[in-house]
């Protein structure tokens, strides 16, 4: 406790008062180490591998009076957090939910567990003012009464109370400590996949490995994002796409990204990084008086047969690569006529009222019952499916089918109604997966070098190439311009 000297200057006297001035706690210090107590690794040395899943550590707080001596008097809980990553939960002598108690001004030795932590990762502390009540007892912030006199009840009206369960309703210092960071690898493409059907990151911001020696590489640039590959991660889920809403300015087929983040989410089952921030070397190719930065790194597809494309534990491993089908034949029952008493050559529709919509709604539907028939037969391409989006199935010799879309081909050069029951030598593309319906899972041309067919009644096949083209230089086009909206987005 400090002393001060106030001066009060008063009509027709002078005096001075001497008042205390009462110090209050100005900040918190948060110190952390492993959770065997050992330190941890400095700014010069290797960082910890990437938790996967949830790991340990130690932390002491302490409240801390402008001086920077310990405020003894400070007597309370304080919250603690992660960033980034989430505590899951704190244990020790001290803890409750949380938090920790603070007492004389200090907590030692006291565990949390954090998820997903990663890269540069920090432990915080903050005085909020909470106490946690007893759960045989009502707490202050929800007994209906106004307990500190300031005209407002309980949580959430009153600001001094933290949560519900809040057993004061005064609030806290607000007072907060950072700890040094805790440096851990940045996660890879393929744990931000997690290595699986989901992103461990939902809704997380994330910041990817792009060196050592992860080699991200730009494999498709579309209208809405790009895709990019880690090359030297040999663990498969190395694939992602980053949503940008239009195509993302200064970037080509080739680039390799030197820096990589976004949020990482599920969007109908398809792993994305939406809102990215990315770091370009633009990609040199070679010329005959200048090895440049050598041949484009873009890894050739992967090649999927006939028994591979209903393995949902590969596709989900290859969810966002490149990816090729050959031998295929597009669907045989593939037009815009009502289905009205089966699928036929040119009626595979199952808008059956034409109000430009399938009712999954109604119970019994006729549509609906339609639309699951036609899902179910690997021949139908349901029209109102390709209408809207140009995707369309193809099939195996042995009747297995997967869907594609050829749009990056225009309409007046290969018209895919056209070809029904006809064969297409080869469809490259990058893989997508959306969650909703029987086909989970589609191909993507990138640009029309993708498309390899023999067909005289198609410009597309006629002129274009008679086999698949090296990734080396399949789809390398100038760099994208600027992006027009980047005002609106």
């Amino acid at each position: 406790m400090k002393r001060g000297l106030i001066l009060a200057a008063l009509p027709l006297l002078a005096c001075t008062t001497q008042n205390e001035i009462v110090e209050r706690t100005e900040a918190l210090r948060v110190d952390v180490r492993a959770a065997d107590g050992s330190q941890l690794p400095g700014q010069n040395e290797p960082p910890l591998p990437l938790p996967i899943g949830e790991v340990e550590l130690e932390i002491d707080v302490r409240a801390r009076l402008p001086s920077g001596d310990i405020d003894v008097g400070f007597n309370g809980f304080v919250r603690i957090g992660a960033e980034p990553g989430a505590i899951v939960s704190v244990t020790g002598d001290r803890a409750s939910g949380r938090n920790v108690l603070v007492l004389d001004g200090v907590a030692e030795k006291q565990r949390v567990t954090v998820r997903n932590a990663r890269g540069t990762t920090r432990i915080w502390a903050e005085d909020i003012g909470y106490v946690p009540a007893d759960p045989n007892q009502p707490p202050l912030c929800a007994d209906g009464l106004d307990n500190d006199d300031d005209g407002l009840f309980d949580f959430p009206q009153d600001p001094g109370c933290a949560f519900a369960n809040d057993d004061t309703e005064t609030s806290g210092t607000f007072a907060t400590g950072v700890s040094k960071p805790v440096r851990f690898e940045k996660p890879r493409i393929g744990d931000i996949q997690g290595r699986g059907a989901q992103t461990p990151y939902q809704l997380e911001g994330v910041d990817v490995a792009t060196d050592d020696p992860a080699n991200l590489i730009v494999t498709r640039i579309s209208s809405d994002g790009f895709y990019v590959t880690d090359t030297t991660d040999p663990g498969g889920y190395n694939h992602v796409f980053a949503f940008t809403f239009n195509a993302p300015a200064g970037m080509r087929v080739c680039d390799r990204l030197t820096g990589l983040s976004g949020t990482a989410l599920e969007f109908f089952g398809f792993t994305e990084l939406s809102f990215p921030s990315f770091d370009l070397k633009e990609w040199r190719f070679p010329t005959p008086t200048d090895p440049g930065d050598g041949p484009c790194q873009v890894p050739e597809p992967i090649v999927l047969d006939e028994n591979s494309v209903d393995d949902g534990v590969l596709l989900e491993q290859i969810e966002s690569a490149l990816v090729r089908v050959q031998g295929v034949t597009v669907g045989a029952f593939f037009g815009d006529k009502p289905a009205q008493g089966g699928f036929k050559p040119d009626a595979s529709n199952c808008d059956l009222d034409g109000n430009g919509s399938i009712d999954f709604e109604t119970i019994g539907s006729l549509e609906a019952e339609c639309a699951n028939l036609c899902g179910a037969d690997p021949q139908c391409v349901e029209w109102t499916g390709f209408a809207a989006r140009g995707n369309y199935r193809v099939v195996f010799p042995n009747g297995k089918s997967v869907q594609v879309n050829t749009g990056t081909v225009p309409r007046t050069r290969f018209d895919p109604v056209a070809m029904r029951g006809k064969p297409i030598s080869v469809i490259t593309g990058t893989l997508r997966n959306f969650s909703g319906g029987a086909l989970n899972w589609t191909i993507e041309a990138r640009c029309p070098v993708d498309l390899v067919c023999d067909e005289a009644t198609q410009t597309a096949c006629v002129e274009g190439p008679k086999s698949p083209i090296s990734s080396q230089i399949a789809c390398v086009f100038p760099r994208t311009q600027d992006d027009p909206n980047e005002a609106s987005n």
